[in-house]
């Protein structure tokens, strides 16, 4: 290749953001963090919202020192967490602040969407594992809030779009993000009319579908002349964020493979040819969403590394502020955890005190509680190993397939000891790497929709741009 590439990758996750340069020189892709900055939920009035503005202003400070820097930028693209959108007015603006998905307004309208519509009916038309923070629950109680929506709404937007959109002006609804709504339909991949009809919401609401890699425009000209560059192209790339990470994933072969996006949440899953919709899956908790491409992602959602967020948080604000490689360390000072819990009770889903928590999930089920920091930590990463391990398992009887090995992925595979204990309780070979894999998607995907990369290369790209560890579980 006669030039570097220079690209720009925007990921947004759920405790913070960062904007990514990515240098491909044909055969490999150096990634630079340049700007990191927090992405925390607004509250007001009782309810948590995204804080649109502020993002929007940091991804601007990130293109501008991208241009400081000499780079120049060929093109960007957004990733998010799923189910969460904006609402867009017939004038193109962006109605109110959109709702975070934390927030908990859905509670008072879900008993009605789940006679309307019945939550085993919900996967079966979907593929969706039905939970109140999906877009189909959101959607119906904002309407159900407020009917004068229906006349004030143009389309609504899934959050990576609706940045895109502000910085682009147009308008679209990349595959893989969509499929996180519980809008679509399983098999067609296209809005289902019988949950729209059902539920009383207009399809018209959902703007043109695209695929992920789709080039939809480029950087609105007043912000290329105030951010001093040139016409960067805006790429929907695989804006679900654990479908850009799934995307980098280095597969020598996919037979027998499975992965886990190790982040606040953590997905387990594996890649199948068409959604799984047996009752079986319904009842494991499974999900179906979309590949880069074409393919299906099965996939269980857990509670992640939110635990030992909120857990950090907590001590924090007590004033003990450890950093994660220290209580991977208090942790690995521990002998096996002598008790655990289910990441996914909804006694952990919301902020507060996660630690007080744990010791009330403990004695309310009988358990030890833990009595010092060190083993507070070892049981969330004992309990976050075995709950991995029991949902390969599943996947397992759900595909008929033998899990032989397990890619892991995302921030989470910094902490060696969660992968030692994975590795342990799945009785399976662990391949981690990438740490960075849904900005690394982010900007595989990008280069192929530019054409400078065949996205079959793409294993072949992340093995020589990234350091992977193996680990094997211990007799």
């Amino acid at each position: 290749m006669s030039k570097l590439k220079k690209l720009l990758a925007v990921d947004l996750g759920a405790s913070s953001g960062r904007v990514i340069l990515g240098t491909y020189d044909g055969s490999r892709i150096v990634t630079e963090e340049l700007h990191r900055f927090a992405n925390t939920p607004v509250e007001a009035g009782g309810h948590l919202y995204w804080n649109v503005p502020a993002l929007l202003e940091e991804i601007k400070q990130g293109i501008l020192l991208a241009v400081q820097g000499g780079s120049e930028i060929v093109s960007l693209s957004v990733d998010t967490w799923g189910v969460d959108y904006g609402f867009v007015d017939h004038a193109g603006k962006l109605l109110n602040s959109p709702h975070h998905y934390r927030d908990q307004r859905v509670g008072k309208y879900r008993p009605r969407l789940e006679e309307l519509l019945p939550p085993e009916e919900q996967f079966r038309l979907t593929g969706n594992q039905p939970d109140p923070i999906n877009t189909v629950y959101q959607l119906f109680a904002d309407m159900q809030e407020n009917p004068l929506l229906q006349e004030r709404v143009d389309h609504i937007l899934m959050m990576p779009d609706l940045f895109l959109y502000l910085l682009s002006g147009a308008s679209s609804a990349e595959r893989t993000i969509l499929s996180t709504s519980g809008l679509l339909d399983a098999v067609t991949g296209e809005p289902s009319s019988e949950v729209f009809g059902r539920l009383g919401i207009p399809l018209r609401l959902i703007p043109p579908r695209v695929e992920a890699g789709t080039a939809i425009g480029t950087l609105r000209p007043e912000l290329c002349a105030k951010l001093g560059c040139g016409p960067i192209r805006v790429i929907a790339g695989a804006s679900h964020d654990t479908a850009s990470a799934v995307a980098s994933i280095p597969y020598a072969d996919k037979d027998g493979a499975a992965f886990i996006s190790c982040g606040t949440w953590s997905l387990v899953g594996m890649e199948t040819k068409a959604p799984v919709l047996t009752p079986l899956s319904y009842e494991y908790g499974f999900t179906n969403e979309g590949c880069c491409g074409s393919g299906n992602r099965l996939l269980k959602n857990i509670t992640g590394l939110w635990l030992l967020q909120e857990t950090r948080r907590v001590w924090a604000e007590a004033g003990e502020d450890l950093s994660f490689s220290e209580m991977a360390a208090l942790a690995g000072n521990e002998g096996a955890a002598q008790s655990f819990i289910e990441p996914n009770d909804p006694l952990f889903s919301t902020p507060g005190d996660m630690p007080g928590r744990i010791a009330e999930y403990c004695r309310s089920s009988g358990q030890r509680v833990p009595a010092t920091k060190g083993a507070i930590i070892r049981t969330i990463l004992d309990s976050l190993a075995k709950s991995y391990a029991a949902a390969l398992k599943e996947l397992e009887d759900l595909t008929g397939t033998t899990i032989r090995k397990v890619h892991m992925v995302g921030g989470g595979i910094q902490n060696k000891l969660l992968c030692q204990l994975t590795a342990d309780a799945a009785g399976r070979k662990i391949i981690a790497g990438p740490v960075e894999a849904s900005a690394l998607g982010n900007l595989l995907v990008q280069l192929a929709a530019l054409g400078e990369l065949d996205f079959s290369r793409a294993a072949e790209v992340v093995g020589a741009s990234e350091t992977l560890t193996v680990y094997r579980p211990n007799k």
